[in-house]
């Protein structure tokens, strides 16, 4: 995977700790009114290829990211997010989907 900087913010970072000390960041494509998109899934529950994605050292605990190594993101910011529900959420070079 090209060299890609990890930004976890201090609640994520506790939350993954938390959890188990990995965050999985999946792409996944899907379709719209206006063409493809992509999100991120994330989520600190491993996945059942869980040993396929690349392991990027976060401030502590791991990032795994399960996408096309050659075309990952430059940025991949990591935030908890949610009042009720708290839940992880990535961004992709500050975006949350990619075109």
């Amino acid at each position: 995977m090209a060299r890609v900087e990890v930004v976890l913010s201090e609640e994520a970072r506790d939350y993954v700790a938390i959890h188990g000390g990995v965050v999985h960041v999946r792409p996944e494509a899907h379709r719209c009114c206006t063409g493809p998109i992509t999100l991120l899934h994330t989520s600190t529950e491993a996945p059942e290829d869980a040993d396929v994605g690349v392991a990027v050292p976060a401030g502590g605990v791991t990032l795994r990211y399960h996408g096309d190594a050659s075309s990952g993101p430059g940025l991949l910011t990591v935030e908890l997010r949610g009042r009720l529900r708290r839940r992880l959420v990535a961004s992709w070079d500050g975006c949350a989907y990619k075109l």
